[in-house]
């Protein structure tokens, strides 16, 4: 009788947005322990330090965003909502007034959740920087896969031209030099080259669509969303580049 079809569409919507959010903070988690790790080989690596710096940005914004869009979903979006759910329950003489009840808890967990049919843009927005996040991981991948196998490279080239050395030979070839520096070259240019490229078109991508947002947060008449609003942009780091905001 309370649970109908109908409201378990709209649970299903909301545990759908909590696992998305949940899925890509741990997606982002994982980029951040790959990038970490690539700051020892940095020293090995000196070409990679502007890259990495850059990635580590991009994460850091990422990062918190999806912790603030957690936070308001769970806290001030479910739990508030339950609670006022739970004092009308306890109030209630009658099953319609826990069907009406439970009905308002749903229809306001929907709404604040930017499920309903007014939230659609900003909601297609959303999943837009969501997509964007998925993007920034594949590079941060690409990263730390191509530093873990120049890094190794290196380190084999080293212990090799050391290997020789110890034997009474020459520690390289004027082959193996060659090789060495064309290697080394085509890590630089094309790979590093590469995901910075693609890492400065992500963060524009991915700034343009959290200030657009912003700006509808900003202009929504539910105080909820405009908190949220603040708290994404809490140094003023997107409203310095928007006007609107």
């Amino acid at each position: 009788v309370v649970f109908t079809q109908d409201t378990m569409t709209q649970y299903l919507m909301l545990f759908n947005t909590l696992w998305r959010a949940k899925r890509l903070e741990w997606i982002l988690s994982c980029s951040w322990k790959k990038l970490a790790s690539l700051h020892q080989m940095a020293r090995q690596l000196p070409e990679l330090s502007p890259v990495l710096h850059l990635a580590n940005l991009v994460a850091s914004e990422m990062i918190h965003f999806i912790h603030q869009m957690a936070y308001y979903t769970t806290f001030e979006v479910m739990e508030c909502g339950w609670d006022s759910l739970h004092k009308k329950m306890n109030t209630a003489e009658s099953l319609d007034e826990i069907i009406s009840a439970h009905e308002e808890f749903l229809g306001t967990l929907v709404s604040r959740a930017l499920l309903d049919d007014r939230s659609r843009d900003v909601l297609a927005l959303l999943r837009a920087i969501y997509d964007r996040i998925l993007e920034f991981q594949t590079i941060a991948n690409r990263i730390h896969d191509d530093a873990l196998e120049e890094w190794e490279a290196r380190h084999t080239r080293q212990l090799l031209m050391d290997s020789a050395t110890r034997a009474g030979g020459y520690g390289t070839s004027e082959a193996e030099e060659k090789s060495d520096k064309d290697r080394r070259k085509n890590y630089t240019r094309t790979k590093l080259g590469g995901v910075r490229a693609q890492l400065k078109i992500v963060s524009q991508g991915y700034g343009d669509m959290v200030k657009t947002f912003l700006v509808k947060l900003t202009s929504s008449p539910d105080d909820g969303l405009q908190s949220l609003s603040f708290r994404l942009d809490f140094n003023s780091h997107y409203k310095k580049k928007d006007s609107k905001l």
